[in-house]
């Protein structure tokens, strides 16, 4: 009986081992063979028609292409971005869900919002870096510079608008003006771009802060004027804005727009992935579409690079809590 126990016991073990060897070599197959003409969707965590939505929808038709499967974007909004993260992260980590966001996700966290942030996923790469971020005001406002905007904060304090979304990254941008300039802005929650635009035209808030391309349109119809590209340098396209550091402000923003898969998603995907971004970043056609859509050229950022920049960025964040935060 003893012996039979014993032999039992090693057909089982090898049934289970040879059932966990089965498991492996189908992962194995199928991360070889991803994406294998399935639908991949990718989740954009806001209402359509913003830059978020573009890039997104504008990566995913050159993807299509370079994987040779059908890319389906969808909109997930709520809570500054985290309805369509927490979404992602629960989908199954296979491949054929993923999220396409920016640094908010950061912040949400930070302001709690969100109770984890890019350590949550799986970053892949980022195919923006937004340098073209400018802070805008409605033509009439007699505000022609960074100068007079921090001249009239500072004769009526808490009475210049400055137009947000509460918590993310805009939010921050104008807490960190306020502290270097000793100001008191009056910080409002005006939704997102569209909303903000509207807002600005009408004179209901005196201050705007967005991507270049955000409020493009009422530059060229003269409706707004930008004081400063919030850069290190000018924007190569729209370069007679002059950067608020040529003014004497030491302000500068970016933020990159990155994929990201479910946590535990197979490494081997996320190359794939990656190496089909990068593949579209440098298409001359997709960079075209981007500039002249949102004024801002597609910069790829691998997966080691972009982590490493998320986790700075967020070290940088929580330092920082009480400006992203109060």
């Amino acid at each position: 009986m003893k012996y039979l126990n014993l032999v039992l016991a090693g057909i089982l073990s090898l049934s289970v081992m040879a059932c966990k060897d089965k498991a492996a070599e189908e992962k194995t197959t199928a991360s070889d063979s991803w994406p294998n003409h399935k639908t991949i969707t990718i989740v954009v965590p806001f209402g359509a028609g913003g830059d978020t939505d573009f890039h997104a929808r504008n990566l995913a038709s050159y993807l299509e292409k370079e994987l040779d499967t059908k890319i389906i974007v969808t909109n997930v909004s709520g809570a500054n971005g985290n309805a369509g993260m927490r979404q992602v992260i629960g989908a199954k980590p296979d491949g054929y869900t993923a999220l396409f966001f920016h640094e908010s996700m950061l912040t949400n966290k930070v302001v709690g919002v969100a109770q984890q942030a890019h350590e949550a996923l799986a970053p892949v790469a980022a195919t923006i870096v937004d340098n073209s971020y400018v802070i805008a005001v409605n033509a009439k406002s007699g505000m022609k510079n960074m100068k007079d905007l921090i001249d009239r904060a500072k004769a009526q304090p808490n009475s210049v608008l400055y137009a947000s979304s509460i918590g993310a990254y805009s939010y921050y941008l104008g807490r960190v003006l306020e502290e270097q300039q000793k100001v008191d802005f009056n910080i409002v929650d005006a939704g997102g771009g569209t909303d903000r635009n509207a807002a600005l035209l009408a004179g209901k808030i005196d201050v705007n802060v967005n991507p270049y391309g955000v409020m493009k349109s009422y530059f060229e119809s003269k409706d707004f004027l930008p004081l400063a590209v919030i850069a290190k340098e000018r924007n190569k396209l729209f370069p007679d804005v002059p950067t608020a550091k040529e003014q004497g402000y030491d302000w500068v923003a970016e933020r990159y727009y990155f994929l990201s898969f479910p946590k535990g998603t197979d490494t081997k995907i996320i190359e794939k992935m990656a190496a089909a971004m990068k593949v579209v970043t440098e298409n001359a056609e997709f960079r075209k579409k981007t500039e002249d859509a949102y004024s801002v050229s597609p910069t790829f950022v691998g997966t080691a690079d972009l982590i490493k920049h998320l986790d700075t960025s967020l070290a940088e964040f929580e330092k920082n809590k009480n400006l992203v935060n109060n």
